[in-house]
């Protein structure tokens, strides 16, 4: 597989960089970095999720549409179809493209076209009613402990979006397989920030869950 990437809405090809170091520079403002996870091959849905109808939208519009940009120094979205790249696009989103792979596959891609950060918000494509008020609270937790990780749960159910202190980077870059972020813990505390509901963690991997979004925003407009 060629370790070349497109970033960037003028798809300019990009090469792969080694991570930096990881402690943050107090004397320098926080830099978070964003990168949404939308190369997967959706087998449990029969199609394209992320480009699914939702309230006449596509489902991964309404990911894109939640997530604060101003709160962040670079949102990327990894992608492995030239039409999600384009939806990417639209929203000014920078885009790593490549041939689809497992999920630890897709981490690694987003944080080798990372600039350097102090950490970094992973956000799943399938998730469309995460709000931005909760990414805007994962984003002052970890302004308040750098050094731990901090995950979006409610009533003890932990799921995504997850952020990463800059140094477990290295271990995220050694995930293999399906091997989620969480994988890559240690002894790194993890702080959680309660959702506003449980719909917020809902994903679309099935047309079954897709439909049970739908309702849930036809019966709160």
């Amino acid at each position: 597989m060629s370790n070349m990437v497109l970033l960037g809405r003028n798809k300019k090809l990009w090469e792969p960089k080694k991570c930096c170091t990881p402690f943050h520079d107090r004397g320098k403002p926080m830099q978070i970095g964003c990168i949404i996870l939308a190369a997967g091959k959706s087998t449990r849905f029969g199609g394209n999720k992320l480009l699914a109808p939702l309230e006449g939208i596509p489902l991964l519009a309404h990911t894109l549409q939640a997530i604060p940009s101003s709160l962040f120094s670079q949102v990327l979205a990894v992608v492995s179809n030239q039409e999600v790249a384009h939806l990417c696009w639209s929203y000014g989103v920078e885009v790593c493209y490549y041939e689809g792979g497992p999920q630890s596959q897709s981490i690694r891609m987003g944080l080798q076209a990372l600039s350097s950060v102090d950490g970094c918000l992973f956000v799943m494509g399938d998730q469309p009613l995460c709000r931005a008020d909760s990414i805007g609270q994962l984003v002052a937790s970890f302004q308040a402990q750098p050094q731990a990780i901090h995950r979006l749960a409610y009533k003890g159910q932990p799921s995504s979006p997850t952020l990463f202190p800059r140094h477990l980077f290295p271990a995220l870059m050694q995930l293999t397989g399906e091997q989620g972020g969480m994988a890559a813990v240690g002894d790194t505390p993890v702080c959680y920030v309660e959702a506003g509901g449980s719909y917020e963690l809902w994903d679309a991997d099935t047309p079954e869950r897709l439909s049970k979004i739908q309702q849930f925003l036809q019966a709160h407009p």
